[in-house]
């Protein structure tokens, strides 16, 4: 019963104004709110391992991406992605998210034509995939040769 007749007290004890009502965000420089302030201040705490910027970084269509980021973050493929990523310079790191990428890709479209179509490919084919699909991709697209990555 103390408690409620001191909280009493406390609320009679704050005096209001009679302006606008401001609301500043701490999560950014200038106090104003913005979305990635609601995801920086909802992850806060978060521990995330992998380096998922290299992801979104590549130069991939974004369904390459979005598999990618699910494929590492989901099924525990952090340990792969790191130890790629790890010391490697910026357009270094970005060549290698998207061979990465790619090969991910074609390894998961690979289990799919074996689980639902019953073909399988010999690992070489399988390889053969990656690099023509890099290659279309370089050719529409443009941009540095990925399959010569130093």
């Amino acid at each position: 019963m103390a408690k409620i007749v001191q909280l009493g007290y406390r609320i009679h004890a704050v005096q209001l104004e009679d302006r606008q009502d401001e609301i500043h965000q701490r999560w950014t420089a200038d106090g104003k709110y913005i979305s990635k302030s609601a995801y920086n201040a909802q992850l806060l705490g978060a521990y995330c391992t992998f380096d998922s910027a290299s992801i979104w970084k590549a130069n991939m269509e974004g369904k390459h991406r979005i598999f990618t980021w699910l494929m590492v973050h989901g099924m525990s493929m952090e340990v792969w992605w790191n130890s790629n990523m790890q010391g490697r310079h910026k357009k270094l790191k970005q060549k290698m998210a998207s061979l990465m990428i790619y090969t991910a890709w074609n390894l998961w479209k690979e289990r799919n034509r074996r689980m639902f179509e019953r073909l399988f490919a010999l690992p070489t084919w399988v390889v053969s995939m990656i690099k023509e699909e890099i290659r279309i991709r370089h050719q529409a697209c443009g941009g540095e040769d990925l399959l010569h990555v130093s």
